[in-house]
């Protein structure tokens, strides 16, 4: 799989403390995000958090500790590739659960097989409210132009943070009559930032926060 530009400039970058990891900003683009006094109201707002584009705390870089000479160097993942693989696998995993959960109006504690155990406590209450609201929604969220911003292998467990584009263009928002509520004007793309802690076998969504910075979907 090629590098990704944000696990280059990690490669690129200059020396950083051994305290903590380094954490790359994504690229710049052309397009600058177009910001609204609110992503949507109502059920669009529960749309989004039920499709993992919402709000979560910042992920906490921890400092690293201290090397233990008699450890093995052997590496979690064999490259920073791996360790975006790794994510992509977690992420994709969790969104076909976090779909079924709100397709099917129920089972929230599904999701908790696909989280830490505090993102899942979250997203169980986030998930809940949106059932007990009598939406549901149809469709596949997907999502694309991933790169790496963060692979803390030194820390325990260790960290993944990956730049992702979340898609909820192929999903529609349906209320408790059947009819399709879902708003004109949402926004179908949006950048990510997302989270997750483990290693191979065992990698779990940690945190999902909107992406500030430029829009580079």
């Amino acid at each position: 799989m090629p590098r990704s530009a944000a696990a280059r400039a990690v490669d690129g970058a200059e020396s950083a403390s051994a305290e903590s990891p380094t954490v790359v900003g994504m690229p710049s683009t052309p397009v600058v995000r177009r910001r609204r006094a609110a992503l949507a109201a109502g059920a669009a707002g529960a749309l989004v958090v039920a499709l993992a584009a919402c709000t979560s705390p910042a992920p906490t870089v921890s400092p690293a500790p201290s090397a233990d000479p008699s450890a093995s160097a052997e590496p979690i993942f064999a490259s920073d590739e791996e360790a975006l693989a790794a994510a992509v696998a977690a992420h994709e995993a969790y969104l076909a659960m976090n779909d079924a959960i709100i397709s099917d109006g129920g089972g929230t504690e599904r999701i908790l097989a696909y989280t830490t155990p505090e993102y899942g406590a979250q997203r169980i209450d986030e998930l809940a409210a949106f059932v007990s609201s009598g939406l549901r929604s149809t469709g596949r969220t997907t999502f694309d132009t991933v790169s790496l911003a963060e692979y803390a292998e030194s820390e325990q467990p260790p960290r993944i943070s990956m730049y992702a584009c979340v898609d909820v263009s192929g999903t529609r928002l349906i209320n408790s009559a059947g009819v399709d509520v879902t708003p004109a004007d949402r926004d179908s793309r949006v950048p990510v930032l997302l989270s997750f802690e483990g290693g191979p076998g065992s990698v779990l969504v940690s945190g999902s926060q909107l992406w500030s910075g430029d829009n580079f979907c």
